[in-house]
């Protein structure tokens, strides 16, 4: 995949003015993010209105938007200093993902932060969704992060957690993680990624 000149320009200088965005850039973020936006291009082709929550910078954002122009995403955080950056181009929301309110229909709803909440986080934000929605979620087995909650072993097990019930497509692909100084190996973790369809009579 390709990015426009324009494009890395305002991403070095998003990277200026917030620092810690770098991290967004690792080729591990990048590869699952470009993975995501071209599951939503196969997938959902008709997708228009698209919700990412745990945006960050919004650097999900400018993928999908680079494949679908047309698309009208909404930037969700709880962090106000990357929603000051996304308010910049998309509809933002400096929220825990939890209150968001849905105003208007939706085509699909992301969350890439499955792993950083608990199970009763992700209950009730799985909960407001409405019925009708697909939903994309990744999540990974890196349990040596401690930020990382409710990380998984394996893909049966990220979906029985994240209740999935009408499933499109679910696979992962590994990634190398920091080096092992103590055996002097690299680690290699796996993230997960479901596509899946909320039914209209479910809330739960």
């Amino acid at each position: 995949m390709t990015f426009s000149q324009e494009q890395v320009i305002e991403w070095m200088q998003g990277v200026r003015e917030h620092p810690d965005m770098i991290n967004a850039f690792w080729p591990s973020q990048v590869n699952s993010k470009v993975w995501l936006s071209e599951w939503i291009n196969s997938y959902l082709p008709g997708a228009r209105k698209i919700i990412i929550f745990g945006c960050w910078y919004g650097v999900l954002a400018d993928i999908i938007k680079t494949k679908r122009p047309e698309a009208d995403i909404v930037c969700v955080d709880k962090d106000p200093e990357p929603i000051a950056w996304t308010e910049k181009k998309y509809e933002s929301y400096a929220i825990d993902m939890r209150d968001y309110v849905y105003r208007d229909p939706v085509s699909c709803v992301i969350n890439t932060s499955t792993e950083h909440m608990t199970q009763d986080e992700y209950d009730e934000w799985y909960s407001n969704i409405p019925g009708g929605t697909y939903f994309v979620i990744q999540g990974n087995n890196d349990f040596k992060e401690p930020d990382h909650v409710r990380a998984t072993q394996t893909l049966e097990q990220f979906n029985n957690i994240n209740r999935v019930k009408n499933c499109l497509r679910s696979e992962y692909i590994e990634y190398e993680g920091p080096w092992n100084h103590v055996d002097n190996v690299p680690t290699t973790y796996k993230r997960f990624m479901t596509i899946g369809f909320k039914d209209h009579d479910r809330k739960n």
